[in-house]
């Protein structure tokens, strides 16, 4: 399921899974910017990996690295309007996959179970989003 989702991700939108989690990441926070060692963090990445990555969405024209306009010690790195209509249609068609792969798995009745765990791993990671669109999964 997971390959499949990944292949997908490549056929359609170009994206490795690292690139779709990396403009995910910034389409999500604020601004859509955050700081190269943030994003790398929030990645699980080397400096030095993430940098590579970066280098490879910014040649895309995806992403734009700037210099801090507080502290020129960091680099920011931000959405272009190219990144942010790519990360946005591959969302919504990777969702869609998401749900036709594992939705038939899992019965109605699962669904808080299920919920309650997801949320429990996330505040243990520090992730404080919750699904769009409310709880039902369904």
């Amino acid at each position: 399921m997971l390959t499949g989702l990944a292949a997908d991700l490549k056929r359609d939108f170009g994206l490795s899974v690292p690139a779709y989690e990396a403009l995910l990441a910034l389409w999500e926070a604020p601004r859509h910017t955050l700081h190269a060692t943030e994003l790398a963090r929030s990645l699980v990445y080397s400096s030095g990996s993430s940098s590579n990555l970066m280098s490879r969405l910014a040649a895309e024209q995806l992403v734009r690295r700037e210099t801090s306009a507080d502290d020129a010690r960091v680099v920011e790195i931000s959405l272009t309007d190219k990144g942010r209509d790519l990360i946005a249609r591959a969302t919504g068609e990777h969702i869609g996959g998401i749900a036709r792969e594992f939705e038939p798995l899992i019965a109605d009745a699962d669904v808080p179970a299920l919920l309650a765990f997801a949320r429990r791993i996330a505040a243990h990671e520090g992730v404080a989003s919750a699904p769009r669109g409310g709880t039902s999964a369904k």
